[in-house]
């Protein structure tokens, strides 16, 4: 009798030393694959849908043809700089002949003058982006180095976690162990053996679940400072993170195609939601994830790993998108430069 109680205890101490083997790590690792969309038509709205992002934004350039891009025209106009260009076009196509005369020194001159002025709306735009950028590259190192110190602190955590799994599931073996040897002798030295077997078996599984919820991270409440997210999502900003007039209105214009339906920015939040790469935006709706991303309103546990992560890739690929901004900037100065003509290639 007492051998079955030995074995049903060996037995249910198997069972439960594999689930706790087996079940933290598929808890670690499940995760439901999205389904993969074949246009952004498709995937817009959709949380998470997209787990192999692509750019979505592309300025369609081509450094060979002959003419610029149809959202390299767009900018020009944005920028009030199309007038200037079609000018200096017209100046060309009626330049003055090599005879000295004061008509033709008064074309020259108007001709030189235009393109002064064309280069300094470039050069001005060039540096309100980058104005821009600067903003949001701040930002990130600040996020940055906030991220290292919190993925740090947790994996301290989890490594203490681990670390007292193996110790405590070491010495309970140990122990129970040394109480099945003298049980020839002492059978009832059996029971306290199985028992410490059992707690062997349910004391990592404790601990790795407790490492499993430390994965996350430290949960603070999230800081009032608004970022360069703030205003694309309506939130009130101030001088620090307010955008030049020429980089807010090509975010809040639509691409230069027939398709477009969207601004931009709209093509941009779409692409967030949809990003599975930014779990914790779900839904550019909810006031509680759009408070705690943008840093404009405290949320208790607001700032967390998974918060610092959004925050930063979201500023990565705003800034990638105006990035593209400087693509257009150089063709739009191969137009000054007569190595491009204005007519628009569509």
């Amino acid at each position: 009798m007492k051998s079955n109680n030995t074995k049903l205890i060996l037995t249910h101490f198997i069972i439960i030393y594999c689930l706790n083997s087996i079940l933290p790590v598929l808890a670690f690792q499940y995760k439901a694959k999205p389904k993969e969309s074949s246009t952004d038509e498709e995937i817009a709205g959709k949380a998470n849908s997209q787990s192999l992002p692509r750019q979505i934004l592309k300025t369609g350039i081509n450094l060979r043809s002959k003419t610029i891009a149809a959202n390299t025209k767009q900018l020009a106009d944005i920028i009030h700089v199309t007038p200037l260009l079609s000018k200096i076009e017209e100046l060309r196509n009626n330049s003055p002949s090599n005879e000295i005369t004061l008509e033709n020194l008064a074309k020259k001159q108007m001709l030189f003058d235009t393109i002064q002025k064309a280069i300094v709306i470039v050069t001005k735009t060039n540096f309100e982006i980058d104005f821009t950028l600067a903003e949001i590259g701040a930002e990130r190192n600040v996020y940055g180095e906030i991220l290292n110190t919190f993925t740090a602190d947790r994996d301290k955590m989890v490594a203490r976690s681990n670390a007292m799994s193996f110790y405590s599931n070491g010495a309970l073996w140990a122990v129970g162990e040394a109480f099945d040897i003298p049980t020839n002798k002492y059978p009832n030295l059996s029971v306290p053996s199985g028992i410490l077997g059992i707690i062997a078996g349910l004391a990592p599984s404790a601990f790795s679940l407790y490492a499993m919820h430390q994965y996350n991270g430290k949960k603070k409440t999230s800081e009032v400072e608004p970022n360069m997210l703030a205003k694309l999502f309506g939130y009130k900003t101030n001088p620090t993170i307010e955008y030049p007039d020429s980089v807010w209105t090509f975010l809040n214009s639509k691409q230069a195609n027939k398709d477009a339906k969207l601004s931009r920015k709209d093509v941009l939040i779409n692409r967030w939601v949809s990003d599975s790469n930014i779990a914790s935006f779900t839904d550019k709706n909810s006031a509680k994830q759009l408070d705690a991303i943008t840093a404009s309103v405290a949320q208790k546990k607001g700032l967390t790993i998974a918060t610092l992560t959004a925050r930063q890739e979201m500023l990565q690929q705003l800034a990638a998108e105006i990035y593209k901004m400087k693509r257009m900037l150089l063709e739009i100065t191969m137009v000054i430069n007569d190595e491009k003509a204005l007519i628009n290639s569509d």
